[in-house]
This record gives structure tokens, C-alpha cells and sequence, in this order.
């Protein structure tokens, strides 16, 4: 504002006339120093002010340049009066703005000064004089040197960092503490730099935008991180303000202190509150006197209170019952000994007055000297074990009743209870047992993988199948496992009833049979396959007659023929039934899932004729796949539709219908028809092998057809049943696993 003030002043008194008495007094009563000189820089004119500023009367026309005696540069450098902004601005030249000289007066004295020259031109242009004024800031520079140097004093000795930055980065200043916490020795081996390179990476944007934002004139604080020289890291914080710079430039300013050891400290303490909220147990600070001065949630959810409620309460007010108000001032003696109190197993009463089972963790606490000023206890509750235990001896005593091993495993398979039953299948007794790997201990053989046992386990809470146990002396038992689950609130599996019944001896009956009736499928197939052949003979040979001696016979001879080659056709036909029904038997199981719409589509092909012949009408749903062999699945539909057909009503062509819908995991198909019927005291027969409800002179076949449906679905674990009403037709209804 000064220099404004100046050149506005200056223009004024170069617009005017000094000639001019009224101009010339008032120039005269200014109190600026002024001065006008030819363009040869000899003086032409000073007014009083410039006689008292510079202690001496100049003398006009040969002074020149300057009225003051001597001249020097801010830092002391003497500055020629042909060199002096007067003469400079005389030569044609810009002077710049803001200069700040020292002048000596003749008595040794100095002062402060900003001159503010301009050159006078003809209206030519041409430089004819100049005029100067001399503005004294010399109280103005003494207080700015001095707050320089309380600026300086506590810059030196503060302990934190000052430093100043410009916009580009580079740092200007940085006081000896701060040099120190970057690892610099002095100053030379940072200032001149680049502050960024030592801001850590993930730190340097933001920081960069903050430095950019304080030369704009902002103030602010930013938290930070430095790598300094020799690699150590730092969290500072800063606070900084905007600094006009000699130049002229807006820098940064800031002060800024190490906050490692708190940026530790609040870490620690994050993640020590952290995990005492997150904690399950109830953890609870108190004095000496039992105050409690601290709660966390999990307190909150075991007793009940909330923090407002509990800190600043005694622990024996608040939460120990009448009976057992002993056992704090027994606590409180032993911390005041410094002596932990470790799983200590006792009662407390919550907010509601129910009771609670816990378990008593505490600790002395300390202060910085070692001194101990309170203690802090963890509570876990224990209500559930306490019950488990409760139910663990009553499950002892239940279990020893059973005529079943029993056996009791924790979440590791190790065994908790073992009972009488247990020791009489397996020989090894309940000490011999108990907490002994179950799997390892009976050399278990399971039907299937574990984990899958496991994860049956944990998705339905029970399991069960068979499995071989080795006992004591080495025999194998094939045993009926049942397992259930006891699970925890979080839903975790804590325990395991694994009853076993023994059926070794079930196992070995079944063996036999499956034996005998391999044996007897061997010697049906062997005994179908023999007979084929004579058969076939005496059907051909029985041709043979008819063709060649019929003519000849008489009538009692063709009628012996004909029951001779009708019984041997009946008799091909029921061994070839019988084979295919002995085949049913054997078959792996399906790899891949078979198509009922192909199945179906097979067997009316095979049914064409007879279809045909008789004019029905056979419509389906749309089919789904499912895991069977594909020819079983066509052998039974073609044995229900050709019964359908076979057992049509006289007086109306055949309509059948195969339906199908998903029931409770399996496909639940139903093959409907219009025929005759069936009687219901008839129901079950059918599907016996050989059963026929009608003579081969009414309806041909063997009576094996539905035996084979019923072989088929009982091979998929399926089922097979009719509905129906003499007169209305019949449903057949077969059930097969999706």
C-alpha cells in the first residue's frame, strides 16, 4: 500500500509546476522527503523533508542523483550514487518495485528508506528530468529485524520442525530439530531439495495438493508419513499457514511435530479395545476397593448391565449373591499380592437375578512405577458346560441300561463316555477308553468316505450306516451306526452319541443268501438256456408232422398235433421269459442318466403291431431323464402297455395315458388304461412270477411280465402298485429315484 501510496504521490508532484508559489508550498509542507533533477541527474530542487531525512543541505546543480550522503544495499554493500534506482531510472531503465535502501547521513547516523523515482519526458518523449521520493521505513525495518530474531530464537529452540516450502516443493528453510528428525546432519543436505522425496509414497499426493493448497493462501493440518535419509519412518502431523515471501511469492509455513510414539500408542490401544469388544468373555477392569472402571460389551451381554450402569458400582454390590460375598475380599487380598486368580469357578448374580455359572480370570494391573492399582478380571460363562456335565452323568447312568455300545466323542473324535455295552462287544474297558481316538481305537471301516459322514453330520445333526469295528482279540463286527450331533449355540458340533448295534451275524445270514440266490439265478439261467433247444425241437418236429403226415391222420391224431406244438410254443415262450427275468438281476449301475421319452418311444416301437391291430391310442407327458439303464426302464413300459392292450375291454378300442410327477426326491410315473380291470382281492398277485388271473385259451402270455417290472424297480429301489376297478380300467403305479 505504501509503494501505491508513493507512485500515486510521485505523479502528483511531476504533474505540477513548482514555479507555481501555491504548488511549490505545498510540495514544501509535505513530509516525504523530495527531490527533482535534470536528465543529467544534477539536482534541481529537495524540499525541507529531504534536508531533515538526509541530515544535509545538497547543493543544486552538483549533487547528483541521490540528496543522501551514502548509500547501501540491505546488506550492507555500499551502492554508488550513479548506481542508485535515481539514476538507473535516468537511463531509460525499469527500477523495481519494493526497494530497500540504507542510507548514512553525514553525522554517521542511518536510516531506512524505499525510494520511488520517475523520469519526466518532453512531449517528445525524451527524457528531461526525474523526480524522486524517499519514503523512511527505518521503525518499520527495526521491528521486523527484531521479530527476525525472536522468529529466529524460537525457531532454534523449539523442539519441533519449522520449516518453510515453496509452491514447487523445494524446501527453503528447516530449523536444526527438524533436520535432525529426517536424519540430516545439516542443512545443506536437504534444504535446496525437493521436500516430496521424503514424504512416504503413499503419502506424497496428498501431501503435494495440502502444499498446494497453503500457497493459495489456505491454512490447514495434515497427518503424514516421512522415510527420512537414513531410512527411518516417521509419523509427523503439521499445521500450516501461508508466508508472503521476500520476493514477493506466498509460501508454505509449517510446524511440524513427531507423533510416532502416540500413532503407537493409540494403536495399541485400537487393537487392545478392538479385541476386548470383540472378545466373547465379559472383561472388567477394577480398583482395589472393587469399583469397577471398566465394561466391556460381552459384560454388558453376561450380566445384563449396561457400561453407565456398572462402572462406578462395586463388583460385590452389583453382581455377587449374599452367599458367597467372602470371595471378593479373598480376591482382592491376593491381587494386592500381586498373585493372578486363575479359572476360578463360582456364581454370580445378573441384572434380571438369575444366577449364571462363570469361570474368574484375573490379573493385577500396574501402574508405570510397578504399583499395583487394580485388576483386570475375565468372565466366561459356563452355564452350558455346567449343564452338559449335568447331562453327561445322567446320560452315564441311561447309557449303561442300553443293549447297544455306546459311545459318547467329542468334537475330535476323542471318547467321553463309554458304556457297559460297549465294553462287552468291543473288550477294551471305560478307563481303557476314555479319551482314546474312537476311529483309531476300533479300526473303523466305513462304507463310505469320512468327510462326506462328517458333512451329513453337520448339515442334518445325525448320521447313520454301516460300519466294521475290530475289537480287542481282532474279530471284525459289522455293527448298525447311529451318530447324532450336540451342537453349540454358534452351531459348532461339541458332541457325538454314537450308538452301534451289532449285526455281524445279519451280515453273515445275508451273505449266505446273496450267495444262494446267485447260486439259484446261475442254475434258473443255465436251466432256460438248456431247455431252449429241445424245445425248439419238438416245436419244429410237431410243424414237421402237421406239414407232412396231417393230410394222412386222423382227427384225433391232428388234435394231439396241434396240443403238442401249441404247448411246446407256450413253453418257448415261457423260457424266454423266465431268462430274461433271471437277467434282471445283473446290471452295474448306471454311469449316466437315461431319457423315459426314448424308453418309451422304444417300447411302442416293439408294440407297433399290436398297437396297430387293435386301433389304441397311447398319449404321454413330456418325460424326464432319470438314473437307470435305459432298456430296464423300456422293458417295463412295454410290459404295462402290452398288458394294456392285451387286457383291452371288448367294447371299446384301448386309450392309455403315461403320466409322471416329481414326489419327495423320486419320479412317481402312472401308465392309465380303459381295459377290464382288476379284481381288488387280486391286487398283490400280479406281480408274483408264473401268477395269470386268466387261462392261455383267454389271454396268451406267461405271467412273468410285471414280475420283471416289480425284479426292475425293486433293483432302483423303487416301488410298483395298481389301482383299479373290474370294469374301469386300471392305473399302474411305479416309483423310481430322481
Amino acid at each position: 500500500m505504501m509503494s501505491g501510496g508513493a507512485k500515486a504521490l510521485t505523479a502528483f508532484v511531476a504533474g505540477g509546476d513548482l514555479k507555481d508559489s501555491v504548488f511549490h508550498e505545498l510540495v514544501e509542507a509535505l513530509p516525504v522527503a523530495i527531490y527533482t533533477t535534470d536528465a543529467d541527474g544534477r539536482l534541481t530542487y529537495f524540499n525541507a523533508a529531504a534536508v531533515k531525512l538526509s541530515g544535509r543541505v545538497p547543493e543544486l546543480g552538483t549533487d547528483k542523483w541521490c540528496v543522501t550522503w551514502k548509500i547501501f544495499l540491505p546488506d550492507g554493500t555500499l551502492l554508488p550514487h550513479d548506481q542508485c534506482p535515481m539514476a538507473i531510472a535516468l537511463k531509460g531503465a525499469e527500477v523495481p518495485t519494493g526497494i530497500e535502501c540504507i542510507a548514512e547521513r553525514p553525522d554517521g547516523s542511518r536510516f531506512w528508506f524505499t525510494p520511488c523515482p520517475a523520469v519526466v519526458r518532453n512531449a517528445e518523449g525524451r527524457i528531461i528530468g526525474g523526480i524522486n521520493l524517499l519514503m523512511e521505513i527505518t521503525d518499520r525495518k527495526h521491528a521486523e529485524i527484531e521479530a527476525n530474531e525472536q522468529f529466529r530464537a524460537i525457531v532454534e529452540t523449539t523442539p519441533e520442525c519449522v520449516k518453510i516450502i515453496a509452491p514447487d516443493g523445494i524446501l527453503l528453510f528447516m530449523n536444526p530439530p527438524g533436520l535432525a528428525m529426517v536424519g540430516a546432519s545439516a542443512g545443506d543436505a536437504l534444504i535446496g531439495r525437493n521436500v516430496y522425496d521424503i514424504i512416504a509414497l503413499e503419502d506424497r499426493t496428498r501431501f503435494r495438493e495440502f502444499n498446494e493448497r497453503i500457497c493459495k493462501g489456505e491454512k490447514g493440518s495434515l497427518q503424514f508419513d516421512i522415510v527420512g535419509l537414513k531410512g527411518a519412518r516417521r509419523h509427523m502431523e503439521t499445521h500450516a499457514a501461508p508466508l508472503r515471501h521476500l520476493d514477493g511469492t506466498t509460501v508454505h509455513l509449517a510446524v511440524s511435530h513427531d507423533i510416532t510414539e502416540r500413532k503407537r500408542g493409540e494403536s495399541a490401544a485400537f487393537r487392545l479395545g478392538a479385541i476386548v469388544d470383540s472378545s466373547d468373555d465379559a472383561i472388567i477392569s477394577k480398583n482395589l476397593d472393587g469399583v469397577i472402571t471398566s465394561w466391556n460389551k460381552s459384560a454388558q451381554r453376561l450380566f445384563g448391565y449396561t457400561a453407565e450402569e456398572a462402572i462406578g458400582q462395586t463388583v460385590a454390590a452389583l453382581l455377587i449373591p449374599d452367599d458367597r460375598q467372602e470371595e471378593e475380599p479373598d480376591i482382592l487380598a491376593k491381587l494386592s499380592k500381586g498373585e493372578r486368580v486363575d479359572h476360578f469357578e463360582t456364581v454370580r448374580r445378573r441384572k434380571d437375578g438369575s444366577l449364571i455359572d462363570i469361570s474368574l480370570t484375573i490379573s493385577p494391573v500396574k501402574d508405570h512405577q510397578g504399583r499395583i492399582i487394580g485388576a483386570s478380571k475375565i468372565a466366561r460363562d459356563i452355564t452350558e458346560r455346567k449343564k452338559s456335565e449335568k447331562r453327561l452323568i445322567e446320560q452315564a447312568q441311561l447309557l449303561d441300561l442300553s443293549s447297544d455300545a455306546i459311545l459318547v466323542r467329542d468334537g475330535q473324535d476323542r471318547i467321553l463316555d463309554w458304556n457297559r455295552a460297549a465294553e462287552k462287544m468291543y473288550g477294551f474297558t471305560r478307563e481303557e477308553a476314555l479319551g482314546k481316538i474312537s476311529h483309531e481305537l476300533l479300526r473303523t471301516e466305513f462304507s463310505e468316505p469320512l468327510p462326506g459322514i462328517q458333512e451329513i453330520l453337520l448339515r442334518d445333526g445325525h448320521w447313520s450306516g454301516e460300519l466294521i469295528h475290530t475289537s480287542r482279540d481282532g474279530s471284525r463286527i459289522h455293527t448298525l451306526s447311529r451318530w447324532v450331533a450336540e451342537r453349540d449355540k454358534k452351531g459348532a458340533v461339541i458332541r457325538i452319541l454314537e450308538s452301534n448295534n451289532d449285526i455281524t451275524e445279519r451280515v453273515r445270514v445275508q451273505e449266505e443268501v446273496r450267495r444262494a440266490n446267485q447260486d439259484l439265478e446261475q442254475f434258473a439261467f443255465s436251466a432256460t438256456h438248456d431247455l431252449q433247444e429241445p424245445l425248439r425241437s419238438i416245436k419244429i418236429y410237431s410243424e414237421l408232422l402237421a406239414t407232412r403226415h396231417g393230410a394222412t391222420a386222423d382227427e384225433e391224431a391232428r388234435k394231439f398235433i396241434t396240443f403238442v406244438h401249441s404247448g411246446a410254443t407256450r413253453m418257448e415262450m415261457l423260457v424266454r421269459d423266465l431268462l430274461a427275468y433271471t437277467q434282471v438281476a445283473k446290471f452295474d449301475a448306471p454311469s449316466e442318466t437315461a431319457d423315459a421319452n426314448e424308453a418309451l418311444n422304444g417300447a411302442l416301437a416293439n408294440l407297433g403291431g399290436a398297437i396297430s391291430e387293435c386301433g389304441a391310442k397311447i398319449s404321454a407327458d413330456p418325460l424326464p431323464s432319470l438314473p437307470v439303464h435305459g432298456v430296464h426302464l423300456q422293458q417295463v413300459f412295454q410290459n404295462l402297455l402290452g398288458n394294456a392292450i392285451k387286457y383291452r375291454s371288448p367294447d371299446r378300442p384301448p386309450l392309455v395315458h403315461v403320466g409322471v410327477e416329481r414326489q419327495d426326491g423320486y419320479w412317481l410315473f402312472a401308465v392309465t388304461d380303459n381295459g377290464i380291470g382288476i379284481d381288488p382281492e387280486y391286487r398283490e398277485n400280479i406281480f408274483g412270477i408264473f401268477k395269470r388271473l386268466h387261462t392261455s385259451d383267454e389271454y396268451s402270455g406267461t405271467g412273468i411280465g410285471l414280475a420283471i417290472c416289480q425284479r426292475i424297480i425293486d433293483r432302483y429301489h423303487g416301488r410298483i402298485w395298481v389301482e383299479s376297478e373290474p370294469g374301469r380300467g386300471s392305473t399302474f403305479r411305479f416309483r423310481l429315484p430322481a
